[in-house]
């Protein structure tokens, strides 16, 4: 094995991720961007323009570019789950040359494997009320062809709760319009198929009848930017986040928060869960590869737990010995015997 970190990291993309593995090619993008992030940490600081090696990547070279990522003012001010997100990427690597490399390699793999996570307080789902929905599906211009498209694709993520990626990714093929349902394919290539509405199908077809940009030459997907290319989910998020803006301008609940199209796919949830819907079938909505990654929705919605609260009640020890004793005239202790 090679001391050469590109002939490693050249074996570990195209080999060991993509053919072994079988990742998405999502999944292989966010540890590429990894990789670019960590080489042109690397290039900075050894200032040599030499060659680099699988030496070069030590422990102590991992963890100064996981607090140049955090620091705000000199690196990229990233969150503690982007940092344990690029870690682990670091780490897969690091696991790969543990299992292929000869034993002068393997403590050095074993240093950077023990680097640990950083403790991440779970943080509250962002979603949006019934005012602040309807106020951000206000803000795209119907008189526009873009803004018809906007709408469309808020729409669809509401509708739907699909991820910007899947709404980046949504073919001509997965929309069967006349039984009014789409067929997504997310994560880990798992299909799911999510009912329409009405006025969802009604805007689609419309777009896609007058107001959909001509495609370019190999470009099958639904929703087309203004060169006639693929939206990326930053592109998803950016038409989000421009109506969000100027949503807040006559929403003020909405100013100063941090709400992005996830924030509508939570909503989507928080939304089902109210109308009363059972957890797994929010599960099969969503995508979710697990039942827990939408319990999460329970935690987040306090007026679904009082609704359940309300269904079971107190025991009745409980409620009998908190009320007030009876006290007063014979007629007031009748009386309260009488309602009993």
């Amino acid at each position: 094995m090679s001391h050469d970190l590109g002939g490693q990291l050249q074996s570990f993309f195209e080999t060991y991720l993509r053919e072994q593995r079988a990742l998405s090619p999502n999944t292989i993008k966010s540890y590429r961007d990894t990789f670019k992030l960590l080489i042109a940490h690397l290039a900075v600081v050894r200032r040599d323009g030499g060659s680099l090696r699988i030496e070069d990547l030590d422990a102590k070279t991992v963890l100064a570019f996981l607090r140049h990522l955090e620091d705000s003012r000199q690196g990229r001010g990233n969150s503690a789950p982007t940092r344990n997100q690029r870690l682990a990427a670091i780490q897969c690597f690091f696991r790969y040359v543990a299992l292929h490399a000869p034993p002068r390699f393997e403590r050095h793999a074993k240093r950077v494997l023990a680097i640990p996570k950083k403790r991440v307080n779970p943080q509250p789902a962002e979603s949006l009320d019934r005012k602040e929905l309807e106020a951000l599906l206000a803000q795209p211009s119907t008189a526009t062809p873009d803004g018809v498209r906007d709408l469309a694709i808020l729409a669809f993520l509401y509708n739907t709760g699909a991820r910007a990626q899947e709404t980046a990714d949504a073919r001509l093929s997965w929309f069967d319009f006349p039984n009014r349902t789409v067929t997504i394919t997310g994560k880990g290539g798992r299909r799911r198929t999510t009912p329409l509405w009405h006025s969802t199908v009604r805007l689609l077809t419309d777009y896609k009848a007058r107001y959909r940009r001509q495609p370019h030459d190999g470009v099958d997907r639904f929703f087309v930017n203004q060169r006639g290319g693929a939206f990326t989910r930053f592109g998803i998020w950016a038409i989000a986040k421009r109506h969000i803006r100027s949503a807040a301008k006559t929403c003020p609940s909405l100013a100063g928060r941090r709400i992005s199209t996830h924030s509508l796919r939570h909503t989507t949830a928080v939304h089902l869960l109210e109308a009363g819907v059972e957890v797994n079938v929010i599960k099969a909505w969503l995508g979710h590869a697990s039942i827990s990654a939408t319990s999460r929705y329970l935690d987040t919605n306090l007026s679904h737990k009082r609704r359940v609260l309300e269904q079971f009640g107190p025991p009745g020890y409980v409620a009998s010995s908190t009320e007030a004793a009876p006290h007063g005239s014979a007629r007031e202790l009748l009386g309260w015997l009488e309602d009993l």
